[in-house]
């Protein structure tokens, strides 16, 4: 079975026709989106000043819908251009993709007119054929803080209870996360290591076949945690992605050229 492993699309919607060729000239089997269909904005920032100050955010009313309306369009962009393809598209939220609400929306509102569209943020889809079956954990994750409209972020306990049902379950898990794992290289953005020691605990502890992530967006890479392939398959918004051959355990990296530009 092959994989194709993107993440952080970060707005750059132009690479969406790419994707789609490229998952048709591979003839993988699965297409997995590790989050972060939206790029950072005003509501990032607002969210980060109310965190570290305690500040309220001074948002104008028609300047948070117009932000929210531009997140509607990118995420019906994304999920229209998903829907094109004939194999499943498994995907998580990444911590920009907020609000919730509407990402959930649009999610749901896909997977009824694209059956191959699911998202496992805190579900799952079985691939009987391979015995495997992938769940996931989406967006952000912190010691306490629970923010959903203006960048998604969870508490971590809320990633450790959402995979107790695996226990009942007989196929080999493969994971998707958003957060990467810290303790390696995966977890690189810029001059920092934003892995989570809870993802990486939760790896160790199930052991899922392999695992994808994204977040980081210099830490495209391959790694074994324990018997697990851990992949990041770097920011599609440069063209990055990755191909996992589950047969082989081979994982291999690609890189898009420029996307064509909209006629004038």
């Amino acid at each position: 079975m092959r994989f194709l492993a993107i993440s952080d699309l970060r707005g750059a919607l132009e690479r969406l026709p790419q994707v789609v060729k490229l998952a048709r000239d591979e003839g993988v089997d699965v297409v997995v989106f590790a989050g972060n269909i939206l790029s950072e904005d005003g509501r990032g920032e607002a969210f980060h000043r109310v965190h570290s100050t305690g500040e309220v955010p001074a948002f104008e009313p028609a300047l948070l819908s117009a932000l929210e309306d531009q997140a509607v369009q990118a995420y019906e962009a994304f999920f229209d251009a998903m829907g094109q393809l004939d194999v499943p598209v498994i995907l998580v939220p990444g911590y920009l993709d907020a609000p919730e609400r509407l990402f959930l929306q649009a999610s749901l509102n896909h997977e009824v007119v694209a059956p191959n569209i699911h998202m496992v943020h805190r579900s799952f889809l079985p691939l009987p054929h391979a015995n495997l079956v992938v769940t996931g954990f989406g967006g952000g994750l912190s010691g306490e803080v629970r923010e959903n409209r203006y960048l998604l972020v969870y508490p971590e306990w809320e990633a450790e209870f959402a995979f107790e049902f695996l226990r009942h379950l007989e196929q080999e898990p493969v994971f998707v996360f958003h957060t990467p794992p810290s303790g390696e290289d995966l977890d690189l953005d810029g001059d920092r290591h934003i892995g989570s020691a809870i993802v990486r605990e939760l790896i160790k502890a199930y052991r899922p076949r392999f695992a994808f992530c994204g977040s980081a967006v210099d830490g495209q890479g391959s790694v074994k945690i324990g018997t697990t392939l851990v992949v990041n398959p770097g920011a599609l918004r440069d063209g990055h992605y990755a191909l996992l051959d589950t047969h082989a355990e081979a994982v291999t990296f690609g890189q898009l050229g420029a996307p064509e530009r909209a006629a004038a």
